[in-house]
């Protein structure tokens, strides 16, 4: 028998069934969350980045967890991800603010909710600063932006949620509050202590079937591990009577933390300076308990949650996409052809051949009709028109002007298929 266990004298123990392969315990390790078997084999590394802590899992698989301050992420056993949650600021139990930043997650049993806490130095307006200020705070599991707190309410003064039913949690707190009982609902403030013992008590969690508490004590290098005997019902008396102690590890670690029990209410994985160790009850009972078999899972991992689903084979990897092929560019449609043009090649002209009716030769690309005008400036002088059976040459007589003098230069405005080109003839 190991000596880590300080043995009382006692009452009838409990037998404790063979360790079942299929549980798992999610962790921390060098910063990034793992799942791992009891005896520590099958270790899957399910997330990157580092930076990640307060890891726990639904029965079946599901983890959320927090990177730096939030929000909090929801994954799939193999690590894949999920969603995330939004938490939002909420009112202090002295009047501050906090800011969002989950920790301590719990994952209800049924995967529904989830259960977290925001711990900060508070120093509000008007107030003593100084303090440590702590809140419990529940949201639904599936959803993006955190429940509201006045829905389950805003439990303060209490840290470490921890379930022990769907509805119900233990929670961990100072002075007259050490270890309280809260029931889901829209009040505040309204856990009702359990446990009032002379020294405070930081975080714990109850067996699955409601017979064992694992709690850490005290402070500093006089932390300890402690365990009681549960009487009456926990699932639903409100509080129960008061435990019994049954034992307590023989010496204090300041390390001790997150003791969380194994789905068959033997096993117990808790982190100390050692790492993460996992220890099996083969005998519990007020003043008497007894663990032959500790081993460590992991001597660098944190933070550990015991659940009854399978490790995953392997970490989710995200797939990279195919290159994406780009579309076969459209042929090009050439430009059509800009409408065929008819031309002059008349530069000069006299003054006695405008006052007979200047003819003038147009060569035309296509059969048409063809309008010419003679212009002096803005002035239109004298107009014509011919049509042209076929290509060629066709003239053009305009009409006789006597208004074109010697020296002035003419324009003379050729329309053809609806396209207008101009020209200039000098007058002699």
């Amino acid at each position: 028998m190991l000596p880590r266990l300080l043995l009382a004298a006692g009452l009838v123990a409990l037998l404790a069934p063979a360790a079942a392969n299929a549980d798992s315990i999610v962790y921390i390790d060098q910063g990034n969350v793992w799942s791992a078997a009891p005896d520590g084999s099958h270790k899957v590394q399910l997330t990157g980045g580092g930076g990640w802590h307060s890891p726990t899992q639904a029965d079946d698989g599901r983890i959320a967890a927090v990177q730096g301050a939030g929000p909090i992420q929801v994954l799939a056993p193999n690590g894949k991800p999920l969603h995330t949650i939004t938490t939002p600021p909420a009112k202090s139990g002295d009047g501050g603010t906090f800011a969002p930043n989950p920790g301590n997650l719990s994952f209800s049993p049924d995967g529904t909710k989830i259960a977290y806490d925001y711990i900060a130095y508070s120093c509000p307006v008007a107030s003593t600063c100084g303090s440590i200020q702590r809140s419990v705070f529940y949201t639904d599991a599936g959803v993006t932006t955190a429940t509201p707190h006045s829905v389950y309410g805003n439990q303060h003064s209490v840290s470490n949620p921890e379930w022990v039913t769907n509805s119900r949690t233990l929670v961990f707190g100072g002075f007259g509050r050490q270890v309280a009982i809260d029931d889901l609902d829209a009040g505040d403030y309204n856990s009702k202590p359990w446990m009032v013992p002379n020294g405070d008590m930081g975080d714990g969690e109850v067996t699955r079937d409601g017979t064992k508490l694992a709690v850490t004590s005290d402070y500093g290098d006089n932390l300890k591990l402690t365990f009681f005997a549960v009487k009456g019902d926990i699932k639903t008396q409100f509080p129960p009577a008061y435990p019994e102690f049954a034992c307590e590890m023989t010496k204090p670690d300041a390390s001790y933390h997150d003791p969380s029990w194994a789905p068959d209410n033997a096993g117990i994985a808790y982190g100390s300076s050692k790492g993460i160790e996992v220890s099996r009850f083969t005998e519990f009972g007020p003043s008497h308990c007894a663990a032959p078999d500790d081993s460590i899972l992991t001597p660098t991992g944190t933070e550990p949650d015991w659940g009854p689903a399978d490790p995953p084979p392997s970490a989710w990897v995200p797939t990279t996409p195919p290159p994406v092929t780009p579309p076969t560019p459209p042929t090009p449609v050439p430009a059509p052809a800009p409408p065929a043009k008819a031309t002059i090649a008349l530069t000069k002209t006299t003054v006695k051949a405008l006052r007979k009716g200047l003819a003038v030769k147009v060569t035309v690309p296509a059969p048409g009709k063809v309008t010419l005008s003679a212009n002096l400036k803005t002035r239109k002088l004298a107009t014509g028109t011919a049509t042209a059976k076929q290509p060629g040459t066709v003239t053009v007589r305009l009409a006789k002007t006597k208004k074109a003098k010697k020296g002035h230069t003419l324009t003379l405005k050729l329309t053809f298929n609806n396209v207008t080109s101009s020209h200039s003839v000098k007058v002699r």
